[in-house]
């Protein structure tokens, strides 16, 4: 936007905090195609627990909550998916938000802990 208001390369870059030749190569591809967005694919190698997978798995640990992953990555693999390793469990029960909790002890409230709450 900077570039098309007409300020230079150099007061883009500072404005941007990046360098002048970034600024020149992206503005030449946004005039080219129109867009500045990466054609990439993704990195790496494709996922091994995908949508159908990670549905079973967020199950399986809804239904017992305190299994251990070795636990959890046995049962996933007895079923009809196929088999992954405890790493790939933890790593996409991680990415799923569900990450070890430890359920702690507390005391109940007595006669004079309820009596100060309600005042």
């Amino acid at each position: 936007m900077a570039r098309k208001l007409g300020t230079s390369n150099i007061e883009t870059a500072r404005l941007v905090s990046c360098s002048r030749s970034a600024v020149v190569s992206i503005y030449a591809k946004w005039i080219n195609d129109g867009d500045t967005s990466s054609t990439r694919q993704g990195v790496g190698p494709p996922r091994v627990i995908k949508g159908k997978g990670r549905r079973r798995l967020s199950r399986l640990v809804k239904q017992n909550r305190s299994q251990t992953v070795a636990q959890l990555t046995a049962q996933y693999n007895a079923g009809p998916s196929a088999s992954v390793s405890e790493h790939t469990a933890q790593r996409t029960l991680l990415d799923m938000g569900l990450c070890s909790r430890r359920s702690i002890r507390v005391p109940l409230l007595i006669k004079r802990h309820r009596q100060l709450r309600l005042q």
